[in-house]
């Protein structure tokens, strides 16, 4: 635990710890989404597992930098996955009812948006007070907008004209 670190967060610590779990629940539930999609997609998404691999890798590697920073401020990461999806506010993803391309990527978008929301309003409660939550939560939030754009291009690109 970083005394320091916890005397910057200030006395809104609770509520950015609060959040800080929320987003490591969704981003470890993301992973496992994203994993398990690059492995058990169907039909031309096995074209896209790829994409879905590297979705999965970037989402864990998000939950490290995540976790780093609750234990920086003095608390544990949630080991358990169903608390996870508890805590994550994004339910449960039931990635096999997901497996063709298009599902897979609709409902990808709908949690990347909700994470999106949660960055975003991380970083509005942490600016100008602590700024190494802040910081953390700009730079996941610009990974998480660039995600969104990504999904979004491929459903687009997915019509018949």
């Amino acid at each position: 635990m970083g005394k320091k670190s916890i005397e910057i967060a200030g006395a809104g610590v609770d509520g950015t710890i609060a959040m800080l779990k929320k987003a490591y629940g969704g981003e470890l539930s993301a992973f496992h989404y994203f994993w398990y999609i690059s492995q058990n997609i169907e039909g031309l998404g096995v074209l896209e597992s790829k994409f879905f691999e590297a979705r999965a890798d970037e989402e864990l590697g998000h939950s490290k930098k995540v976790a780093f920073r609750l234990m920086q401020l003095g608390e544990t990461p949630i080991d358990d996955p169903a608390q996870w999806e508890q805590v994550s506010g994004l339910g449960k993803l039931q990635p096999s009812r997901f497996l063709t391309l298009r599902s897979a990527l609709e409902r990808a978008l709908e949690f990347e948006r909700l994470v999106i929301g949660l960055y975003n309003d991380l970083a509005n409660s942490t600016k100008d007070k602590d700024h190494g939550t802040y910081q953390l939560a700009l730079e996941l939030l610009n990974a998480e907008l660039e995600d969104e754009q990504d999904i979004e291009d491929i459903l687009a690109k997915l019509e018949i004209r």
